[in-house]
């Protein structure tokens, strides 16, 4: 896998959105598989939002599993006190080899400055807007 999978590029592509369900059984695949904290997708968004502040990346089709997936494992590293090797990923989701996790968490971890630390008053900031959405969501059905 390139190391220019995070770069936003003017190219035509065709348009194949993914759907909410898509991103929601991505997710679930690797927090069942993995067994992670449920703490993790929180501080996953947080730095999926880091990276799109600050180095101006934008979430395409074309990127956004990638992307995903190694927030995912960066932020199962920082919360989890035993937390899994990118090999255990590679070999336990069978997605990507281990050559590109390693590029791909190389390169996020320079998107992010090198600075993965997340602030409690930051986690509750997110899980409270979640949260708000959850609520949001479950109240329209």
């Amino acid at each position: 896998m390139p190391l220019f999978i995070y770069a936003y590029e003017k190219v035509m592509e065709p348009v194949h959105p993914c759907t909410e369900d898509d991103v929601f059984l991505f997710i679930r695949k690797i927090f069942d598989k993995m067994q992670l904290a449920t703490e993790c997708i929180i501080v996953s968004l947080i730095y999926i939002e880091k990276i799109m502040t600050t180095s101006k990346i934008e979430i395409r089709f074309c990127n956004w599993k990638p992307l995903l997936f190694t927030s995912i494992l960066l932020a199962s590293k920082f919360w989890e006190d035993i937390s899994f090797w990118n090999v255990d990923y590679s070999d336990a989701l069978n997605w990507f080899p281990l050559k590109s996790i390693n590029r791909m968490e190389s390169e996020f971890l320079s998107l992010c400055n090198y600075d993965i630390s997340v602030s409690k008053h930051l986690y509750e900031q997110y899980y409270d807007s979640v949260r708000h959405v959850i609520n949001n969501i479950k109240k329209r059905q």
